[in-house]
């Protein structure tokens, strides 16, 4: 058991032994300057990948702003194999470079005319899902930038699609 210190006066015993020599310091110091380290290199990365993910989101913005957008007249179309009579409702908007704005505006009704034909050999099937909405999409680009050859389009946006 241990002695209280009344009873260390008393027997006149040895003070206890300190915890901390020497070489247990330096083993401290170093593991909390290692520590130390270590959080402030995680600190260092953190800040770089924020510097660099505001770095991206500014370079998007700027494209964001470079793009301009032409919007096609909405479509009524009628789906193809129903019982019923199935009705599809779309307006897309297509996503260009400023200085083609007007001349892909000027291919609009080519474009639609492009579009409708496409449209209605759909059936209710084929846009099941999200993966149908995306293979709609998919779809109505790859026919716009066959239809606006030379112009390059970049993007294709649904406004609406209601199917009735």
């Amino acid at each position: 058991m241990t002695d209280s210190t009344f009873d260390r006066l008393e027997k006149r015993l040895p003070p206890p032994a300190k915890a901390a020599t020497p070489d247990r310091r330096r083993l401290m110091v170093i593991v909390g300057v290692g520590l130390a380290g270590g959080v402030l290199g995680l600190a260092a990365g953190r800040l770089t990948a924020l510097e660099d993910n505001k770095q991206a989101a500014d370079q998007a913005a700027r494209e964001a702003t470079a793009a301009q957008f032409v919007t096609l007249p909405e479509m009524l179309v009628n789906l193809r194999g129903t019982a019923s009579v199935r009705l599809m409702k779309i307006g897309v908007t297509l996503q260009v470079a400023p200085d083609n704005n007007a001349k892909l505006a000027a291919m609009a009704p080519v474009l639609v005319d492009g579009l409708q034909s496409y449209l209605r050999g759909l059936d209710e099937h084929d846009l099941e899902g999200r993966l149908g909405v995306e293979t709609l999409r998919t779809e109505i680009l790859r026919r716009v930038r066959l239809l606006a050859d030379p112009l390059p389009v970049e993007g294709v946006l649904l406004r609406t699609l209601i199917l009735q």
